[in-house]
Parts: structure tokens; C-alpha cells; sequence
């Protein structure tokens, strides 16, 4: 079977493609079959295809195609950040609290979601680029504020190194953090914490 005419609609979509698009560029269904079974494709999740390259796909291009919605949030917004030396495990994504779990379950890369309610999931938003992709990212005060209500969740490691780096953070926005800290209805705990490093 002549693949090039295939690869060339994953190629126009960074290697990874949805069966809609795969069927909108005129092509029928039962390709993408033919195409697993000649090892040129793999299934990642239901309705979207990866195209086997000699180079791996970024997980980066794997969760914007998978997951448009989703926010970097904790341990990796810290490793981001640089507030922590330890790789994490898995990408640490919040998401809408009424989202489908289902759809995270997927083999590769590894996934740590967050469900959170509507009113805490729309704080503090800002972008990263990484690996060529645009990616949604809690900015640094959303991120402590976070760290410091789940905190007993955490490695206690972590979480002292990540607290005490933004106290030195030249970049930090104490007001911000206060203000993020007041919507989530943990300012007494954030002052606390934060009040003998800043």
C-alpha cells in the first residue's frame, strides 16, 4: 500500500490525527485499520491515530491534540517554574470537574488529572510554550495557592523547596497570591505559611 498520500494528512497535523480529519481529507475509515495492521499507525485513544515516525512524537503535541482543555497545575507548573528539581512522573493536568474520565485513560504519556470545580479551574490561566506547543499553564501564585490547599497530598520535600523558591522569586506577585488565596478560601492558611518567608 502507497502510505505517503496517508502520512502526508498526519505530517499536516504533528503526526497525530483525529478520524474526522483523517475521513474530511477524503479518505475512508477502514484505511486507518489497514494501517495499524502494517504497523505504520497506532490507536492512542478512541478516535485518534498516531503515525509511527522513526523520531517520537512530543508528549507536548499528544496532550494539546488529546486535550485541548486541560491546565499544567502542580508538580509539573512547579517543575515549569523551576520551583522543584524532581522530574514529575506524569503531566499534572486540571481539568473541568464534569469531565468524562474516560478520556484520560490512555497508555502514554502519563497522566495525573486534577478535576476542579468551574469557579477555582478558571484562576490564574496563562501559557507555556514547550516542545513547539502552546500549552495552557497555571501562572506561578495560582500554582502555590494550589500546592498549599492540596498540601497534604504532597511530598513534603516538594513542597517546602516550591514554597521557599517563590519567596525568592524576583518575579513573584504577593497581592496576586493573596487575592488567588481570598477566591479559594485559603488566605488565613497562605499567610500563615508564606508570612514568615516574605
Amino acid at each position: 500500500m502507497n502510505c505517503e498520500k496517508y502520512k502526508k494528512v498526519f505530517d499536516e497535523n504533528n503526526g497525530i490525527v483525529k478520524l474526522s480529519d483523517f475521513t474530511g481529507a477524503g479518505y475512508h475509515n477502514t484505511v486507518i485499520d489497514r494501517l495499524i495492521r502494517e504497523g505504520k499507525v497506532i490507536k492512542i485513544r478512541a478516535g485518534f491515530y498516531e503515525w509511527q515516525y522513526e523520531d517520537v512524537i512530543s508528549e507536548a503535541v499528544i496532550i494539546n491534540k488529546l486535550y485541548p482543555d486541560v491546565i499544567i497545575c502542580m508538580d509539573s507548573a512547579l517543575y515549569f517554574y523551576d520551583y522543584t528539581e524532581r522530574t514529575p512522573a506524569a503531566w499534572h493536568l486540571a481539568v473541568n470537574k464534569n469531565s468524562t474520565k474516560s478520556r484520560f485513560k490512555i497508555d502514554y504519556p502519563k497522566l495525573k488529572i486534577y478535576y476542579i470545580i468551574e469557579k477555582y479551574l478558571k484562576i490564574g490561566i496563562s501559557e507555556t510554550e514547550f516542545e513547539g506547543q502552546v500549552l495552557s499553564i497555571y501562572n506561578q501564585e495560582k500554582t502555590i495557592c494550589d500546592i498549599i490547599r492540596y498540601e497534604k497530598k504532597m511530598d513534603k520535600e516538594v513542597f517546602n523547596k516550591a514554597i521557599r523558591t517563590y519567596a525568592t522569586d524576583s518575579n513573584k506577585n504577593v497581592d496576586r497570591l493573596i487575592e488567588y488565596a481570598k477566591l479559594m478560601n485559603i488566605e488565613k492558611k497562605t499567610k500563615l505559611i508564606m508570612g514568615m518567608l516574605l
